[in-house]
C-alpha cells in the first residue's frame, strides 16, 4: 500500500495489503538513576540520569487480502485460508527470538519519516528491538481480520540515521563542530593520528570527555572503538593504556548533539559517529 510513512522489521515493510501497522504508540525515554539523599543536608542533590529502555505499542491488522491485487478471494474458505496464511507470515517476523547476524536484537526495526517542510523527503532511521509480552489476539466476527497490539523494546532508546535497508550512516568530525542528531552520542571510532607525539589525547570540553594513550610514543595510529570499549595499533590490542583520568563522563566518549563541540588534541584526529536521535 505505501504509506508516506511506515515501519520495516527484519527488510518486511509492515504496510502491505496483507497487514500492517496502524497505530504507533511511543514512550518518551525512561531514565535511570538515583538522587543523591545527603543525611546532614536539607532535600537531595540532583545526578545526571542516564537513558533506560525505550518502548512503543503497535497497533496493528492483518487481512485476507491479496498482497499485489489487494483483494480477498472469492470464497469463504479461501479467505480463512488466506486470513490465517497471511497472519502466521507476520507472527513469524515479529515472534523472532534470536538476532542475524550484524543485529543488536532479534528485530531490526527501520522507521520511514519526512523530514523537510518546504521540500519534504524521506529520511531512515534504524533501531534494534525484541518484542517481550504476550499478543492477544482478536478475531472480528464480521470482517475477516485479526487485530493485536504488539509491545517493542528497544535495549537502545535511540534511533539511529541509517539508509532505507537499516544500515547505520557514518558521519565525521575532524575538529570542532556540531555532530547533528537530537540524543547523545556515544558510539563512534575515533583514530589518534600518530605523528610522533608522546602520550596523544583527545577532549571535548562540552561534555567533559577526555581519552588519553598512555604508553608513550605509539607505533602508529591509535583506533579507540567506544561501543566494544577496545584500542589497537593495527591489529596489536591496546586498550590497557587508555586513560580516562579527567573524563567527567562514564561513557568513554560523547557528543552533545544540536551544539557546538569543542574538541581538542595534541594529534590529528578523527571521529566516526551515527547521528542518534530520540
Amino acid at each position: 500500500m505505501a504509506f508516506v510513512e511506515n515501519y520495516s522489521v527484519n527488510g518486511t515493510t509492515l504496510d502491505s495489503h496483507k497487514y500492517a501497522i496502524e497505530t504507533v504508540r511511543r514512550t518518551s525515554g525512561k531514565l535511570k538513576g538515583e538522587n543523591v539523599i545527603p543525611a546532614f543536608d536539607h532535600g537531595q542533590k540532583w545526578r545526571r540520569k542516564y537513558l533506560d529502555v525505550y518502548s512503543e505499542r503497535w497497533d496493528m491488522y492483518v487481512t485476507d487480502n491479496d498482497a499485489t491485487t489487494g483483494i480477498p478471494p472469492s470464497t469463504t474458505e479461501a479467505q480463512r485460508a488466506s486470513l490465517n496464511a497471511n497472519y502466521e507470515e507476520l507472527i513469524e517476523i515479529l515472534q523472532v527470538n534470536h538476532a542475524a547476524s550484524g543485529y543488536e536484537a532479534p528485530l531490526q526495526v527501520v522507521r520511514k519519516e519526512k523530514t523537510n517542510l518546504s521540500s519534504p523527503s524521506d529520511v531512515y532511521r534504524v533501531n534494534y528491538g525484541e518484542i517481550r509480552q504476550p499478543i492477544e489476539v482478536s478475531k472480528s466476527s464480521t470482517f475477516d481480520c485479526y487485530r493485536f497490539t504488539a509491545q517493542v523494546d528497544y535495549m537502545d532508546p535511540r534511533w539511529y540515521e541509517s539508509n532505507s535497508a537499516g544500515a547505520k550512516t557514518v558521519s565525521t568530525l575532524t575538529a570542532t563542530g556540531n555532530p547533528g542528531g537530537s540524543a547523545p552520542m556515544t558510539r563512534m571510532t575515533i583514530t589518534l593520528t600518530d605523528d610522533e607525539t608522546s602520550n596523544p589525547y583527545i577532549e571535548n570540553t562540552t561534555t567533559g570527555s577526555k581519552i588519553t594513550w598512555s604508553g608513550g610514543n605509539p607505533s602508529g595510529d591509535i583506533v579507540i572503538d567506544t561501543t566494544n570499549y577496545t584500542a589497537k595499533i593495527g591489529s596489536t590490542s591496546v586498550t590497557g593504556n587508555i586513560d580516562r583520568t579527567g573524563s567527567t563522563t562514564t561513557a568513554w566518549f560523547e557528543l552533545r548533539p544540536g551544539v557546538s563541540n569543542t574538541l581538542v588534541s595534541n594529534v590529528s584526529f578523527s571521529i566516526s559517529y551515527t547521528k542518534a536521535f530520540f
